[in-house]
């Protein structure tokens, strides 16, 4: 099975692999960032901040987006949302067709503790495009923060979960 659903996107050598990568440089961009991070939801807007001051716009920052400074706090902003909601890290076992905008790690709820009631609700809502299943790309919301509006803030992906 090919889907964000399935166990391959839980548990692979991609996901595993960025995950220990991102959990090993923690500590030395937390030494360089300053301040302290303790993966809550208000730490959010000082990474905002800190990602705000670092890039002057959008494509400064999706250009950067690969690097370092970035796939940290990238994986910092899934972080808060595994931690504080319980949410999972999930990630294409192998990129390519039939994977579009898979090629970086995501965050999801896990799904395997709904009722067969609530599954097929949620089947029939996908199947309209109308699902409000919390999703993630931590990266792209970095980026993206270049993009939206003034009002717009990091923190906003934590909506999702008041659903």
């Amino acid at each position: 099975m090919d889907t964000i659903d399935s166990p391959e996107w839980s548990d692979n050598p991609r996901l595993n692999g960025w995950l220990a990568a991102q959990r090993e440089a923690f500590p030395a961009w937390a030494r360089e960032a300053g301040g302290e991070w303790d993966f809550s939801p208000a730490s959010l807007d000082r990474l905002e901040a800190l990602v705000r001051g670092r890039f002057g716009s959008y494509e400064e920052a999706d250009a950067a987006s690969g690097d370092p400074f970035m796939t940290v706090a990238a994986w910092y902003v899934g972080e808060v949302q595994v931690r504080e909601f319980g949410a999972v890290w999930k990630c294409a076992p192998v990129p390519g067709p039939g994977h579009y905008a898979r090629t970086r790690p995501l965050v999801t709820m896990p799904k395997d503790q709904l009722t067969e009631e609530e599954r097929e609700r949620l089947r029939e809502a996908e199947e309209l495009y109308e699902s409000d299943w919390p999703l993630c790309n931590p990266a792209d919301e970095l980026v993206a923060l270049f993009a939206r509006g003034p009002g717009a803030r990091l923190r906003d992906v934590l909506e999702q979960y008041e659903r």
